[in-house]
This record gives C-alpha cells, structure tokens and sequence, in this order.
C-alpha cells in the first residue's frame, strides 16, 4: 500500500503496517470544495438521542445513529461510538468540549486518557468532555483490508523502490491491497472522508444539546474543524486548531511540506547528536549520509532484531518517523540506531511496532481510505519515480519516502470527496490556530496560512519542535483555557515556547 500523509497527534502516532502513514459518491456539499448547502432532495434523518452507559470507571460511552451516505439520509445509518467524561463541577457546566486527537485513523475513545491527563481542571470543572471513533475508525464501522487484526507482524516492504522492478512490486502491492480494501469494506469505503465526518460532528453538538459546538482539533482533527467552519460556520462556539493542515494545498503540496518538515527536525537531530553524550548514535562524517547508507545496506542485509524479526528500510522509517514527533524521543531514536548500526535491530523493531500500532487497530487502513477522499491524487503512476527525485532535492531521506506515499491514492478504488480549497467561514466567531514554528508533521506556514483564510482566524505561535504543543506547552494550555471558558481569543502576536 502507500504512504498516505503522516498526520497522527501527539496522542497517538500510528502508521500503517505495510509502509508508513502519518498521513464513489460526490460530497455533499461543494461550492469550490464545500459549500453549506446540500443538494440532498430527501427529508433529513432526525437526530437519535444518544443513549449513556457507564464505561471505562466514571466515563459514559454512547453510539451516535448517522446516516451513511448524507446524500441518500434515508438510506443506510451507521453508529459513531462516542464517550464523555462528565463535568466535574456541574453548577459552572457551559457545554460540551469535543475533540479530535488527530490521525486520520486514530481512535478518540483510545486516545482519551491522553486528553483527560492533559486538560487543565478549570475546564474539566466547566465542560462535559467528548470524544468519538470517526466512521470508519475502530469502534465505528471500521475499514478493514483483509489483515488479521494483532496478527504477528511480518518484514515490512520496501517504501521507496529503487528501481524499475522494485517500483512494479510496489505498485502492485498497492493494487493488490486497493482491492482487498474494496472486497471487505465496500460499503463504507465511499462514505468515510472528512466531508462525511464533519456532518456528523454537526449531529453530535445537537445530540449533546449544545446550540454551538466546542472544538479542539489536533493534527489531522484540524483538516476536521476547518472543514466544519466551512460548512456550519455559524454553529460555532469556539474552536481550536492546533498543528493546522492547510486546507488550500493540493496532496503533493502536503506531502513535500511534511517531508520537508521531518527533514529539518532530522537535522536538528543530527545537531543535538553531536553535541551531547545524551546521543549513542555518532557517525563518522556526513550524517544524513550515514542514515541513507544504513537504510541502503537494510535492503540487502536487513538487521536481526530477535525472535525471528528483522529491522529493513520499512522498520527504519517508522522507527525515524517515531522519533521525530518530540525531542523528548531523540535520545530513544539516537539509541535505536545505534544499536542497529551495530548489528541489532530490536530498538528498531520495537519503535516500528509501536508507530504501526502493532497491528491491534484498523488505524493503518482508515487512514489510508480517508486520505485517499481527502487528497485528490495524480493517477499518473509513471509520474511517482520522477517526484520522488524531485522531493529529495530538498528532503533526500523522507521526500521519496512521501512522494512514493502519494501513489497508493492513485489507484484507489473511489473517487475523492474533497476538493483543496481555502477555509474561510464566513459569519464564525474567532477560531484560535496554533502552529509550532518547527513542528515536523505540520509545518508552521500551514498554521499561518489557515489563519490568514479564515475570517475570524487568531494565530497563536510557538517557538519549538513539538507536534502538536497543547502537550508541551503550559503557557498554550493558559492561552486555551481563557479561550474556551470566557472566549477571550489571544492577543495580536501572542507566541509561547513548547
């Protein structure tokens, strides 16, 4: 399969486990990409209250009854697992804070301890706090592409071809795997995009009873929310978008940002290396060039890791891509490389399994099938070898890995439902975005960029290396606090450190 955009939060940074990720019918609603009005002719579905249960300690877990094809309301539904943690204070209760920990593919309900052990109490005291599995996700409908779910993992292929036969077996493998998506999860495949998903968020804040939904978007979650205050700008309250994606971007765009991105962390990472005993990786000479040369000589002589597994060029990525996400993870990936360097693979085969989820989830083929509506690709595959050479002219190590990531789009089985557009949402109150001046997943100009589209975007800057800085960064956490409890967005130039 492909490489789709490499978009998991901090929350959770899962791939897929046949290469690397982290990423028909018509949209509903298209006006250049999304418009608010729909050309459904039949009545829409009534909104279902959502039924609790206890769950998980003190959380209540429900299912949200939606349609699965918003064209057709009256047709199929499909039910979106949902959980929710209750205010702890309820006589200050404003209403519901939803999030989306990003992805695309990550679980809500999997990711939530992370959110509840991060969020501040004033706004644990004031909001019921929510989360949910997007259809197709886990909980909701999964995709599945015909793997055993927690199967023993296997060698991981080759996600950068280095010839013309290696590219045939690459491109076949995407074929193959394309259609064993389409045997299993046929149905759904064409209802999983985010267009679908943001309608069903809409349903969500009128099932909680909220007359104007709270968001925070992470990562991917914030594709999510710009594309709800394009199609519901008024039913808004608040919203948070932090580690933005640039809706405007074409999917080539994307991938060579990111790849960008994670290539000047690695550099940052080289530097660090360098410069302390922290660092068990020391190659002699250029560094990136000791990293190509250790992922060339894994195609041919891949490094035992134990237990019959070994550490190839698809383990060496994950393992790299794990690393990068936080500084606090370099000494981690330092020591990983290290140690395959000299002959053992485990470090990296454990930091590979833990991106690709091991396996457990359907996360790696969700997310595959939501990028592949999200991100229009070329269907041009002959093009993919030639952007692979031109995206390692400015990242030699992830431009071709990326670039190679967008083909398993090009052959997908249904068509796109999004259009790259800007998001303006005209008539939304102030929408907070907040980007990470090195952040390497998201790029910071992306940030920028979405808060200059929207009409009442707020830009908050931090200066730092994390994704996704809600995690990281008290002073963000303060910034969002104010936000949402007395929707005081931050001042003109505010910035924080991670």
């Amino acid at each position: 399969m492909g490489i789709p955009l490499l978009l998991a939060s901090c929350g959770d940074t899962g791939g897929p486990t046949a290469a690397i990720s982290r990423t028909g019918h018509a949209a509903t609603t298209t006006t250049s990409a999304i418009s608010t009005t729909t050309t459904t002719t039949q009545p829409p579905l009534p909104i279902t209250p959502i039924t609790w249960t206890q769950c998980n300690g003190s959380l209540q877990c429900g299912t949200l009854i939606v349609p699965l094809d918003y064209d057709h309301p009256q047709g199929g539904t499909i039910g979106i697992a949902v959980e929710r943690h209750l205010a702890d204070d309820p006589a200050q209760r404003i209403g519901s804070l939803v999030i989306n920990p990003g992805g695309p593919g990550v679980s809500g309900i999997d990711d939530f301890v992370n959110e509840l052990d991060t969020l501040t109490p004033p706004l644990l005291d004031d909001f019921d706090v929510v989360t949910f599995d997007p259809r197709g996700v886990q909980r909701s409908d999964p995709v599945t592409c015909g793997e055993t779910p927690g199967a023993a993992p296997g060698p991981l292929p080759d996600p950068v071809p280095q010839n013309a036969a290696a590219q045939k077996s690459v491109i076949a493998n995407m074929h193959q795997f394309a259609a064993d998506c389409e045997k299993a999860s046929g149905a759904i495949l064409p209802y999983v995009g985010t267009v679908d998903v943001a309608q069903d968020l809409d349903r969500l804040r009128q099932a909680l009873g909220d007359s104007g939904l709270t968001y925070m978007g992470q990562s991917y979650g914030t594709l999510l929310g710009a594309t709800y205050a394009q199609l519901f700008p008024t039913h808004i309250r608040a919203m948070v978008l932090d580690s933005a994606i640039d809706p405007a971007l074409s999917f080539s765009q994307l991938t060579l940002g990111q790849a960008e991105g994670f290539e000047g962390v690695l550099v940052s990472f080289f530097s660090w290396c360098a410069a302390t005993t922290s660092c068990a990786w020391r190659p002699a000479g250029d560094a990136t060039t000791a990293l190509l040369a250790l992922i060339a000589r894994s195609r041919t002589s891949p490094t035992a890791a134990g237990n019959g597994r070994t550490a190839g060029p698809g383990e060496l990525y994950n393992a790299l891509l794990a690393g990068l996400y936080s500084e606090s993870d370099w000494p981690e990936l330092g020591s990983a490389l290290a140690a395959d360097t000299a002959g053992d693979g485990a470090q990296v085969v454990a930091m590979s399994d833990h991106y690709a989820m091991d396996g457990s989830t359907n996360g790696s083929d969700a997310g595959e099938a939501i990028d592949c509506l999200d991100h229009p690709a070329s269907r041009e595959l002959a093009a993919y070898a030639q952007l692979a050479n031109v995206f390692a002219q400015s990242a030699p190590v992830f431009g071709p890995l990326l670039a190679w990531g967008e083909a398993g789009c090009a052959v997908w089985p249904v068509p796109p439902t999004r259009t790259p557009a800007p998001a303006t949402a005209p008539g939304s109150p102030p929408i907070v975005v907040i980007g990470t001046t090195q952040d390497p997943a998201t790029p910071y100009a992306w940030s920028v960029s979405l808060a200059g589209e929207l009409s009442k975007g707020d830009l908050l800057t931090v200066n730092g290396s994390d994704h996704v800085s809600y995690f990281y960064s008290a002073c963000v956490r303060a910034y969002v606090q104010g936000y949402f409890i007395s929707l005081t967005v931050p001042p003109v130039g505010a910035t924080c450190s991670d």
